[in-house]
Parts: C-alpha cells; sequence; structure tokens
C-alpha cells in the first residue's frame, strides 16, 4: 500500500471540484503544452529511440512537474487530487527496486539493469489468444510456456466460454476469468514450470472479477499480480485505490501501468513520455507498487512506429535513471500475423529498445504463437550488451528493411493449425522456414544466439 494512499483518499473529498471535461479538454492540455516548452522536449520524427541521457532527465523533471502542477482527477467526486514535493521524494525515496515474481524453479528475482548490462531483460510471452475456445487457448498457451525462453507469461482475454460472454460486473466475467486462470494453471503444469509468474488476470476488467479470482487461489501473490493501473489522462476513481487497498490486505504485488494515447489530448511521443513519468509517481503514491508496465499506442490503435518506440525508450530511460523499478514495456510486433515479416522487424525494434534503454522486462513479448515468442526471447537474450549507440544503428538498418505495408487479410489470425502440429506441438515447416530466415538476416546484421546456429 503507498504511502499516501489515505491522503489521497481524504483528498477526493475535499480537493478542487472541476467538470471532467474541462480536466481533459483545457486544464490538462494546457500544463502539458506550457510545461513541454518549458523543458525544450522535442522529438525528432527521424530518431527510432531516444537515447540522451540529458533529454531523459528533462522528461523526468517535467513529469514530476506535471503531476505536481496537475495532480489527479479523481472520476468519483469529480475533485482533484494534488501532492506536495516532499510527498513525491518520499514515496521515490522509500520506493522498492527488487521484485521475485513466479516461485520455486521459475522465480525469477527483477533488478535494475542499465543500457547494455549483461543481464536481459525478461522476456514474458503471451498465453492463449483471444478467443471463446478453451481448447485452442489452452493449446497457445503450451506453445509459449514450452519455450526456454520463457521468463513468465502473460494470459490474453477469453472472450467467452460456452457460449457465455465475458460480460463485465457479472458473474460471467468471473466464471471467464476463473477459467482463464485454471487453463494457465495447467498449461503450467504440462509445460514442467508450475511455479511460472502469470502477469495479470486479463479477462477481468472490474474489481469484484479481480478479487473473486485472487479469493480463488488459482492466482495468488507468488503467480500473478493485482492491477491498480491510473486511468488515461491523469485521471483514477474509486475502484484503483480500493484495489490498491485489497492488494495491501492480502500481500499482492501491484501492476502499476500506463498506456497514453497518443495524437489525441495528447500532441505526440514527448508527452505522452512525460505523462508516463507522471502516472507511475502517482501510482508508487497511492499503491506502493513497484513492478511498472509503461507503453504508449496511438489513436489509431497502432503500437509501434518511430513515435511510439521513441515513448517508450524516453519513459524507459527517465526512470532507469531516476526511479530504478522494475520496468515493463510491450513486446509484441503489432499485429497477429504470425508469418509477417514486419511484425518479426518490429518485435525485434521493440526487444531491442528495451536492452539500450534501460529496461527490465518485457511483456506479450512476441506474438500470440511460441515460435513469434521465441523470437521476442532470443533477439533480446542476444541484443542485451549492445550500447545505446550500437542499438540505434542496429534500429536504423532493421527500419530500412520495413515494407511499411500492412499484413494481408489472409495473412491475420492464421489458424493455429497452420502452423503448429497439435498433436506434438511442434512448429510446421512454414514456421520453421520463417524462424530460420529471420535468424539468418539478423546474424546478418550482426546479432548471434546459440540455437541460431543450429537453425541453417
Amino acid at each position: 500500500m503507498g504511502r499516501l494512499l489515505w491522503e489521497v483518499i481524504e483528498r477526493t473529498v475535499s480537493g478542487p471540484v472541476m467538470a471532467e471535461e474541462q480536466f481533459e479538454t483545457e486544464f490538462l492540455p494546457s500544463a502539458l503544452a506550457s510545461i513541454q516548452a518549458k523543458h525544450r522536449i522535442e522529438w525528432d520524427p527521424d530518431e527510432p529511440v531516444m537515447s540522451d541521457p540529458a533529454l531523459a532527465d528533462a522528461i523526468y523533471a517535467a513529469g514530476r512537474e506535471l503531476l505536481l502542477e496537475v495532480g489527479l482527477y479523481c472520476k468519483s467526486t469529480k475533485r482533484i487530487v494534488k501532492f506536495t514535493e516532499a510527498e513525491l521524494d518520499a514515496a521515490v525515496r522509500e520506493a522498492r527496486h527488487e521484485v521475485t515474481l513466479g516461485k520455486d524453479r521459475q522465480a525469477i528475482t527483477v533488478r535494475p539493469r542499465a543500457p547494455g548490462d549483461a543481464q536481459h531483460p525478461y522476456t514474458f510471452f503471451s498465453a492463449g489468444t483471444m478467443t471463446t475456445d478453451v481448447e485452442l487457448y489452452k493449446y497457445y498457451a503450451r506453445t509459449t510456456m514450452q519455450e526456454p525462453t520463457c521468463d513468465g507469461v502473460v494470459p490474453l482475454p477469453l472472450y467467452g466460454i460456452d457460449g457465455i460472454k465475458n460480460v463485465a460486473d457479472t458473474p460471467a466475467q468471473t466464471l471467464v476469468c476463473l477459467t482463464e486462470a485454471r487453463v494457465i494453471n495447467e498449461a503450467a503444469m504440462w509445460a514442467g514450470k508450475p511455479g511460472l509468474w502469470f502477469g495479470i488476470p486479463m479477462s477481468a476488467t472490474t474489481p469484484l472479477t479481480l478479487i473473486s479470482t485472487f479469493a480463488s487461489g488459482l492466482y495468488h501473490k507468488h503467480n500473478c499480480t493485482l492491477p491498480v493501473q491510473i486511468l488515461q489522462e491523469m485521471r483514477i476513481d474509486y475502484d484503483r485505490l480500493n484495489l490498491a487497498f485489497f492488494a495491501e490486505q492480502q500481500g499482492l504485488e501491484p501492476w502499476m501501468s500506463s498506456c497514453p494515447a497518443l495524437y489525441a489530448y495528447l500532441t505526440g511521443p514527448e508527452q505522452g513520455a512525460m505523462e508516463i513519468i507522471a502516472h507511475t509517481l502517482a501510482m508508487l503514491a497511492y499503491s506502493g507498487g513497484a513492478v511498472t508496465q509503461a507503453m504508449s499506442v496511438s489513436v489509431h490503435g497502432t503500437y509501434v512506429g518511430n513515435d511510439i518506440f521513441w515513448c517508450n525508450s524516453a519513459a524507459g530511460l527517465a526512470a532507469e535513471r531516476h526511479l530504478k523499478l522494475p520496468w515493463i514495456t510491450y513486446g509484441s510486433g503489432g499485429t497477429r500475423a504470425p508469418l509477417d515479416d514486419d511484425a518479426w522487424y518490429h518485435i525485434a525494434i521493440a526487444c531491442i529498445n528495451a536492452c539500450i534503454s534501460g529496461m527490465e522486462g518485457l511483456w506479450l513479448a512476441g506474438g500470440h504463437s511460441g515460435m513469434e515468442a521465441r523470437w521476442s526471447g532470443e533477439i533480446t537474450r542476444a541484443a542485451t550488451r549492445l550500447t545505446p549507440r550500437e542499438g540505434v544503428e542496429l534500429i536504423r538498418k532493421i527500419n530500412g528493411r520495413l515494407s511499411g505495408k500492412d499484413p494481408e487479410p489472409g495473412a491475420v489470425d492464421l489458424p493455429l493449425t497452420e502452423i503448429y502440429d497439435l498433436k506434438t506441438l511442434k512448429p510446421k515447416p512454414v514456421m520453421q522456414e520463417h524462424y530460420r530466415k529471420f535468424t539468418r538476416i539478423f546474424r546478418d546484421l550482426g546479432l548471434d544466439y546459440p540455437t541460431w546456429q543450429h537453425a541453417d
């Protein structure tokens, strides 16, 4: 629990009143613009990564100032929650910098790493797929959990089970999330990794479902974290605070998460990085968490591109220099096309970006299938010692290979049976050849990994 939880609750009923529309269309955008200009934070569209330590310091200072000036908007009471400099400084000073995730042989201790460290960022793969077919969900989960570079998984949300839709605020969602937890635990046992970390309950969208799922014991303090994430654009509600208190009561690790949308109220990646820092400081204050997921997305639903990667790296490097929290970012290729070249290149960029920005992990790393996950795990390990200069140069070369085209319609959501043998759970020749092609490409680009020697 954060040292300021009770103060935050009190301020939700005593802070200044403001209409939400005024906050999000006038107050917040005005503060973002003035603070960005003050700290001279500008993004060069030709730069795929932010690797300048001085600019990282400016982004951190701007994010801190943003939280101090704007505060948090409480949707439950229409009031603004403000913090003092002393309060934020104390929250940072008392923050935890190491967290153990998982149990027994699968336990990993996530510690701060700097750009170029020998310790690679951990790769937490997707488990399952977005479906209502529980058997298909199970097979997808097994393909990723069996991979040697699987450090943990994040279950993808089930849309329903047996004709029952995943409906928020009803027992249906709880049933679906319990099914997710059961299948994920069974898949981990099948893979011989019963102590694996399972990220967060992704089929849950409400506190009631989250609390009910943890009450079942299928998810618990060793294998899962409890989402307490802030709402977009500096907003909270009482659900966030109730979850933070429940995490404290049950000894659960809070999952702090920020995912600003660029080009809505935020003008670009500069303001996205500033907001991630402000979000993180706020969550640190009210939840006392450590594990932090930070990523960005465009209002068009794009998770890749120079602007997205620049924002993610800028926030990550700022956090590495000033917070040293276990920092996790998005590690997927941005499309559900398992044989798409651009997707595999984007996976590589995301992984290299994490390595050279001092991040500790990637979530949803790779894609939905095991071979896509393998690619992210191996690239991350191959790139971990790259200096920022070397990493940026490599990303520039990868960018030069991108086609910029959307995958063909038939290439998206390709049936698992077309790329995996479900009896053996081994990749079919078409998937193996795609993997071998990329190991050859990246060996030519200067990276290498032991298994790539045997892939040809």
